[in-house]
């Protein structure tokens, strides 16, 4: 190893490529963090070079009259050599310095040529003089192996090309340094010297420790290391970092690079790096994905702090070959983006189920979903199995919500389940049949699976949270569109509309006087809550039919709206909707719920 002291232009000088290798994150720097604090440091030394002209009445810059400027580490390990000259280096700690330096010279250089003065060398520093390289990729001084950075070719390129319109973070670092660059130099007597001095700050006066390596050291530790600080990694960057490691590293970098295009690539997509949660919860998916794996594979809870030390406990103790684990890992990953993603168009009970677990923000079972798709998978089982088994998943999730059970025990339920689907692996109707006893054999409200009274009673008294409502009567008339319809989805975009308006008056919505209720108005009040006062409407109907009228609403819908819901409760209206009204539509959607997530009878039928 040895530790160099460079300023920029002796970084960059020379025939010399540094290859971003696969395992490193995008860029990820940004303005108010990174960028503006440069540039100051930038414009300071360069305030201080120019002053100084200023004050001698001199048009050249005393390089001594500024101190250097210390940017930060960069370590560095030797590639194979090339058939050309130039020499390759893998960049292991540094690529967003390396990456905003080679934008801000390139911004340099550009502001320079347009105001006619030289470019004080910042070309040969940002490419290369290399012959007999036809793919012109030895030309380029930055190279990013795996996903060339968006928009970074076109901000290195010709100077005379218009790059207002470069896409993403690499088009918005150059327009800032092009601005600030264009803002400092002015247009005054002095805009030649104000050149050399800001020429100079950069290339003379910011200097980087550039550690390199020797070619048998082991830089994935090392670039774990190093980035405990600036922007951590995250737990699926560890692991990443980790799986590569652990790969034959004996093995030439076409291998490498194969080994990873086939396991490690499609972590790089913009969905799995994108952030999702609440709070102290807000994380990449990749970072959901890996905790819910590791945690598919123990069969125990994982903190999110420890995800990365027992993904590696894991994989020490399973003893396979790196690529057994990826296999498991990418098929998995699979799975979870099938379903993860709401853009599935076939209409499977898996499919349904995964929806209305989505609705509910239920990611607690995903460890124990990934084990049932391997075990429904390896046992080959028939589609009535699997269908069974999400049948009981999506009756147990439903009819609690209905009766109104909490969900803070799901992530202890779905471990249980998880363990008692590892001791059923052998056999579908085992599977099944244990998965059945299990959950009838909860007896707490923490943990029951309710029965058809329990389900008939909340839907007739109780006010369900609105994401439930939506999802029961959604699902209500999915089931109502008769087969001779064709295959028709229900309709996006519906809102949930109150029949009974929650501000009604006796004019428009007459009181009985009949039925005996001690406190009639506050008893019709909570009726208007259940079930059986709700209804859907296509979007934008809903400020049309606002507190109108039964006769006014039930017109109105007729004439905008096709739901076969709205169609059987309209084809024989009743002449006032009132209590009587809501009881019995709520008597028919509690059978109709029961019928559609149906619960075997078992032993906590009480």
């Amino acid at each position: 190893m040895d530790t160099n002291d460079r300023d920029i232009n002796d970084l960059f000088n020379g025939n010399k490529v540094f290859v971003v290798p696969r395992y490193q994150r995008l860029y990820v720097w940004t303005e108010e963090d990174h960028w503006d604090p440069l540039w100051d440091d930038v414009e300071h030394i360069a305030d201080r070079l120019l002053g100084d002209a200023i004050q001698r009445q001199s048009r050249e810059i005393d390089h001594s009259k500024a101190e250097s400027h210390f940017f930060g580490t960069l370590v560095l390990k030797p590639r194979r050599a090339s058939l050309n000259s130039a020499a390759k280096w893998q960049v292991i700690d540094g690529q967003q310095r390396l990456t905003t330096l080679q934008l801000l010279m390139s911004a340099l250089a550009d502001e320079f040529v347009e105001r006619g003065q030289p470019a004080h060398g910042i070309h040969s520093l940002m490419q290369n003089t290399v012959a007999h390289d036809p793919l012109k990729i030895e030309h380029r001084k930055f190279v990013n192996e795996i996903n060339p950075y968006i928009g970074f070719r076109e901000a290195m390129g010709n100077a005379h090309a218009d790059k207002e319109e470069i896409p993403g973070p690499m088009g918005n670092c150059y327009r800032f340094f092009r601005r600030r660059t264009n803002d400092w130099l002015g247009n005054d007597e002095w805009t030649e010297t104000r050149i050399d001095a800001l020429g100079t700050a950069v290339l003379y006066k910011f200097r980087v420790v550039s550690i390199e390596l020797d070619s048998g050291e082991e830089e994935h530790k090392i670039f774990e290391t190093l980035n405990a600080r600036g922007a951590p990694l995250t737990e699926w960057d560890k692991i990443k970092n980790s799986v590569l490691a652990k790969y034959d590293q004996s093995l030439d970098d076409d291998s490498l690079d194969l080994f990873y295009a086939k396991y490690l690539d499609r972590f790089d997509a913009d969905w799995w790096r994108e952030s999702v949660g609440t709070g102290a919860q807000y994380r990449p998916r990749s970072d959901w994905f890996s905790d819910y794996w590791v945690e598919s594979q123990t069969s125990e809870p994982v903190s999110v702090r420890r995800v990365f030390r027992e993904f590696q406990q894991y994989v020490e103790t399973r003893g396979d070959s790196i690529e057994y684990v990826t296999d498991d890992l990418t098929r998995d990953a699979s799975y979870y983006e099938k379903y993860e993603k709401r853009d599935g168009t076939d209409d499977s009970i898996e499919r349904a189920f995964h929806n209305r677990r989505q609705a509910i923000s239920l990611g607690a079972w995903w460890p124990m979903l990934m084990r049932l798709n391997v075990v429904l998978n390896e046992l080959e089982c028939k589609q009535e199995v699997r269908d069974t088994c999400f049948a009981y998943l999506d009756s147990y999730l439903i009819r609690r919500i209905i009766v109104g059970r909490q969900g803070r025990s799901y992530g202890e339920i779905g471990f249980e389940i998880m363990r008692t689907i590892r001791k059923s692996e052998s056999d579908p109707d085992t599977l099944l049949s244990s998965i059945r006893e299990l959950l009838l054999r909860y007896t707490l409200s923490r943990n029951h699976w309710p029965n058809d009274a329990q389900v008939k009673q909340a839907v007739l008294n109780r006010k369900l949270p609105s994401y439930a409502r939506k999802i029961v009567l959604e699902t209500i008339e999915n089931d109502l569109i008769p087969g001779t319809a064709g295959h028709q989805n229900v309709p996006t975009k519906l809102e949930v509309e109150h029949l009974m308006p929650q501000r009604w008056d006796e004019n428009g919505w007459p009181m009985r006087s009949d039925d005996g209720i001690p406190d009639p108005m506050a008893f019709r009040n909570d009726l208007i809550q259940t079930l059986g006062n709700l209804t859907l409407i296509n979007s934008g109907l809903n400020k049309r039919l606002s507190n109108g009228s039964w006769q006014h609403k039930q017109a109105l819908i007729k004439r905008s709206d096709n739901l076969f819901m709205n169609k059987r409760l309209l084809d024989n209206p009743p002449d006032v909707w009132d209590e009587r009204e809501i009881v019995s539509r709520g008597t028919w959607m509690a059978e109709k719920i029961c019928e559609i997530w149906p619960r075997p009878e078992g032993v906590a039928d009480h």
